[in-house]
């Protein structure tokens, strides 16, 4: 939340979901979204939950240390 107060054009996330529950992570990632597109801004996370991942616009995946698109 304290990222967002100063508006960036990028909001960087590292596992902003990662010790919730399924409905808290949920509502978590919804909320980002939400923020992302009324300040029409990028959002760049990084998790390991495959169902958060699969509502992005655009996926990457590293494998053995290599960007795999």
């Amino acid at each position: 939340a304290r990222a967002m107060v100063s508006e960036p054009s990028c909001l960087l996330a590292d596992e902003p979901t990662g010790n919730l529950d399924r409905q808290t992570a949920n509502v978590v990632f919804e909320l980002l979204l939400e923020n992302v597109r009324a300040r029409q801004t990028s959002l760049i996370m990084v998790t390991h939950d495959l169902e958060l991942a699969r509502k992005a616009n655009h996926v990457f995946k590293l494998d053995d240390g290599r960007l795999v698109f």
